[in-house]
């Protein structure tokens, strides 16, 4: 039977996630943040061209309703695969580990969950020590908070 990892583990990787110390950590996320504004931009001027195509079609009823709602559940589907690419995207790059569960169990923490999109956790260094914090992302800004003790 294998040992349960130590909090004090220092090799780069642990469980499935990288171990990064705070400023590698906060200088990676605030690039990504950056390129994540980016893309939210870009989201939000095609949200409105299509909003204006929709408008036209509607108002103009060149379709059916039932024609205009599926086009519309198709840019909603199209929005949510654009999200969900660029949270893969994010995890992919931190290296992240998507089960919450198994570091909130491992180190007897919780994350308090908002509502914001979770990713997943990344451990920190912290002198001798490794701490889980969850990634997480509202589309302007890709941030972490560290778990705290449970009793």
């Amino acid at each position: 039977m294998s040992q349960a990892p130590s909090q004090t583990q220092t090799s780069e990787t642990f469980f499935d996630t990288h171990i990064y110390t705070r400023e590698e950590l906060e200088r990676k996320l605030r690039e990504l943040s950056e390129d994540l504004r980016e893309l939210r931009e870009a989201l939000e001027n095609l949200r409105g061209a299509f909003a204006d195509v929709l408008n036209f079609i509607y108002y103009k009823t060149i379709v059916s309703t039932e024609t205009f709602v599926k086009i519309s559940e198709k840019f909603d589907e199209l929005k949510q695969a654009i999200l969900d690419a660029i949270d893969e995207t994010v995890v992919n790059e931190l290296g992240l580990d998507v089960d919450v569960d198994k570091y909130e169990k491992q180190y007897n923490v919780k994350f308090t969950y908002e509502t914001e999109r979770l990713l997943g956790v990344a451990l920190l260094k912290d002198n001798e020590s490794v701490k889980p914090a969850v990634i997480w992302t509202d589309y302007d800004e890709v941030w972490y908070y560290e778990g705290e003790r449970s009793e």
